[in-house]
């Protein structure tokens, strides 16, 4: 009776006995995974195709682990750069913690820079890149040493149009190595806990041709590859822990990794999680590249000056460094400049050039070390360069002469055209500033000028009072025909125009961009020289005290050289980066205007510092 008693209440307890609930899965992310390809040395230069035909919001296709790195493609559902689909690169800090730190070198149009944190510490680049489902797009992470520095450039390019784009550079200090031996690519959807976004989606991608090249310039194929997915995310994976892939696609003649959705392992995988995968079945030797190539050059040569600017084939490999020459009419080169700067596209060689004609030759290496054809242009110098008389400043277009409206002296009064005559309104004379112009009017004393810096096309210029500010400063480009483009040295580079071509006195100049290189007859100007002295005596806005008192660059931004204008007399200038580490000293008996040699430092900004003031600029 005992034993059918205990075994009554016994049924009771668990017909009335409620279990906890069990804990509610918070997280369905697809599973994590990583192509790994091992090579036998270290690389100065890493390269591989990818192709995305799957995706959702917060995916991220990585195209490239380095030591430090990584590079690729994001789907993310944050917009604010201008795009969903963004191409991003990332290098952690050496030693966030004794400040060793990642930093930007350089950006490309619409890069944008950052800090990030979470998974370490470090330095990022974001880009609006729209990328597309179904295109091939090629990966070049390049490497070099300068100056204390490991520089880590990211390109890619869109093999249906073979337009190449470079998004950033990134920097470290330097190392022993470069990007070293191995190589990762991996697939991430770093958001499981909300549907929008989580592993119900499938993402699949497609990679080939993995290459390194040493810094000897051997091109090396991978010696091994695998794919594993990882193994400890079961609760991040929730439901989704199986839905994983990867292989080699013979029709793609490329590997390929999936995860999300209805995906499931191969019966290659055997239960597991790894899987070895084959040599690409259609890699060549060695890569097929393309060479780099100079499109245009112009040159133009004032105040003891030859400015350089080129534009290279976009569809061809990338500059990587450039080397640019001036000779005299013996073919005998007198000045160059060499310069590791996948960005630059000006150089300023000095030296006091006799009347005469001359050419510039521009030569760039690319980031596989081709080198290309050089490309020349040929300009002239004519006695004296631009003397110190007053100008008269003709449209090549109207024939009308750059004037002040109505003759006015007033601040804000607009720059306009008027056909000739012998009003001192219609002439101008040519400040210098380094290779920069400040062009001041004879009537009014006053300056051209950028209102408040506005660089927006269109935008009607306007005299102002003369300070020598960087929207006062203006670069003569060599237009052919002895014209000139009357250009801002402001960052936009826009250029002084007739707007639609008018021939009507009174009408307004507007600040514009540039028609190809050497612009529209409305954008050319000739500078006719008046035989007439300028006087010194120029009625500039800075009191004497506060010109004995200021610390003042210029040209800025500048690429090759700074003029830094001392207060004071001293001894040393410090020139520092953003960072804080000392990039250069001059040392000696100081005073007036120094000039500084910035050719060697790297694009960013800098601040200078002499006798406990400091003033910034930046090197192009």
């Amino acid at each position: 009776m005992r034993t059918y008693l205990l075994l009554f209440l016994a049924t009771v307890w668990c017909c009335l006995y409620v279990a906890p609930p069990a804990k509610a899965q918070s997280s369905n992310a697809a599973p994590s995974q990583h192509l790994v390809f091992s090579f036998p040395a270290d690389a100065s230069l890493k390269m591989m195709k990818v192709k995305i035909t799957q995706t959702a919001y917060t995916s991220y296709f990585s195209v490239f682990n380095w030591s430090g790195g990584y590079a690729g493609l994001q789907h993310t559902p944050d917009s604010s750069s201008g795009s969903a689909r963004i191409l991003i690169a990332s290098q952690w800090d050496p030693n966030t913690a004794g400040g060793v730190l990642a930093r930007q070198a350089y950006l490309g149009a619409g890069t944008i820079y950052s800090r990030f944190g979470g998974e370490g510490d470090g330095a990022k680049t974001i880009n609006p890149y729209n990328w597309t489902l179904n295109t091939w797009y090629n990966f070049v992470i390049r490497a070099w040493k300068l100056n204390g520095e490991l520089f880590i450039g990211t390109f890619v390019q869109n093999l249906s149009t073979n337009q190449w784009f470079h998004t950033s550079t990134l920097a470290i200090p330097t190392r022993a190595t470069f990007l070293g031996a191995g190589s990762g690519a991996f697939l991430e959807n770093w958001h499981g806990s909300d549907p929008r976004f989580d592993g119900r989606f499938v993402r699949k991608a497609y990679f080939k041709d993995c290459w390194n090249r040493t810094d000897a310039g051997v091109w090396q194929k991978s010696s091994s590859r695998y794919f594993s997915c990882n193994a400890n995310d079961a609760y991040r994976n929730g439901i989704y822990d199986l839905a994983y892939n990867a292989g080699f696609d013979s029709g793609e003649d490329a590997y390929f990794m999936e995860h999300g959705g209805n995906v499931t392992p191969s019966a290659a995988f055997n239960g597991g999680r790894t899987l070895n995968l084959p040599d690409q079945t259609n890699q060549p030797a060695t890569p097929t590249l393309t060479i780099g190539e100079v499109s245009t050059v112009s040159a133009s040569y004032n105040a003891g000056a030859v400015t350089v600017n080129w534009t290279n084939n976009n569809t061809k490999s990338p500059q990587f460094s450039s080397t640019v020459e001036v000779l005299n009419a013996a073919n005998t080169v007198t000045g160059s400049s060499t310069e590791t700067l996948p960005q630059k596209r000006s150089a300023v060689i000095t030296g006091t050039l006799s009347a005469g004609t001359y050419t510039a030759r521009v030569t760039i290496t690319d980031i596989f070390g081709g080198v290309s054809t050089a490309k020349t242009t040929t300009f002239t110098v004519r006695s004296g360069g631009i003397s110190g008389n007053w100008y008269k400043i003709k449209n090549v277009h109207s024939g009308k002469y750059l004037g002040i409206e109505n003759s006015s002296t007033a601040n804000l009064a607009y720059i306009a055209q008027y056909a000739n005559g012998s009003s001192n309104n219609l002439q101008w004379k040519l400040v210098s500033l380094g290779s920069n112009y400040v062009l001041v009017n004879r009537n009014s004393s006053k300056a051209i000028d950028i209102a408040n810096s506005d660089q927006t096309s269109g935008v009607q210029l306007i005299q102002y009072t003369v300070t020598n500010g960087l929207n006062q400063q203006w670069q003569l480009v060599s237009a052919g025909s002895g014209s000139y483009l009357i250009r801002t040295a402001m960052s936009s580079g826009n250029i002084i125009d007739n707007p639609g071509s008018s021939t009507a006195d009174g009408t307004k100049m507007i600040l514009y961009a540039a028609n190809g290189t050497t612009g529209t007859p409305n954008q050319r100007w000739l500078l006719e020289d008046q035989g007439v002295a300028a006087a010194q005596m120029l009625s500039y806005s800075k009191n004497s005290t506060t010109e004995s008192t200021t610390l003042m660059v210029s040209p800025n931004p500048a690429s090759s050289f700074v003029y830094v204008n001392l207060p004071a007399k001293g001894k040393e200038i410090r020139v520092f980066n953003v960072s804080g580490a000392l990039a250069k000293v001059i040392k000696g008996d100081l005073s007036g205007k120094v000039r500084v040699d910035i050719s060697s430092l790297d694009a960013g900004m800098y601040i200078v510092q002499f006798e406990g003031k400091q003033v910034r600029f930046i090197k192009q």
